[in-house]
């Protein structure tokens, strides 16, 4: 087992405002790596890939695998705080969402861990919204997001619930907590 009490993960529903806390973390000069399934969406439909969840949700969920632990180990060799706009456990929901036997992102949670305290955004009807790559309704968000807090909570995080308050006093939060 890996263990990083420098890499922090901040997750929670789809259309919760974790892009928001994470520009705000960068602006502050802290270090972050951006949600793997936003990055693997554009790849794959650039080159007409199949590895996008309305084609192939397997292939999908193991390139968000492989993006996640590769980020976990470049944090990991920084040395230095950092944030991560999903990690590694979060895999498990996506199985679980997709339908899908869950296998390798089972293993990968047990072998990579982060601080043990994760800040977890949950689903806040009055910020969701839709975009190109994010077509669920917010009844399935909220139901993504209970599945996230149980995959974090059986891997034995500590989660931190966020306020539904503006993204800079949520970033203030998370600051506070990790003080």
């Amino acid at each position: 087992m890996l263990r990083n009490d420098l890499a922090y993960i901040v997750t929670g529903a789809p259309g919760s405002g974790k892009t928001s806390i994470m520009n705000i973390l960068s602006q502050k000069g802290l270090s972050f790596f951006d949600e793997p399934a936003r990055a693997i969406i554009s790849e794959q439909r650039n080159i007409d890939g199949q590895g996008i969840y309305d084609r192939d949700p397997y292939l999908f969920k193991e390139l968000m695998l492989s993006r996640a632990i590769y980020q976990y180990l470049k944090a990991k060799e920084a040395r230095t705080v950092y944030f991560f706009d999903r990690g590694i456990p979060d895999m498990l929901a996506y199985s679980q969402c997709f339908n899908l036997p869950s296998g390798a992102e089972q293993k990968a949670a047990e072998i990579y861990r982060y601080n043990p305290i994760v800040f977890f955004a949950p689903s806040w009807e009055a910020i969701f919204s839709n975009d190109e790559d994010r077509k669920l309704s917010f009844n399935q968000a909220q139901e993504f997001g209970d599945n996230l807090k149980q995959a974090y909570q059986k891997q034995g995080y500590n989660l931190i619930e966020l306020p539904a308050v503006s993204p800079e006093d949520r970033t203030d939060f998370i600051l506070e907590h990790i003080e």
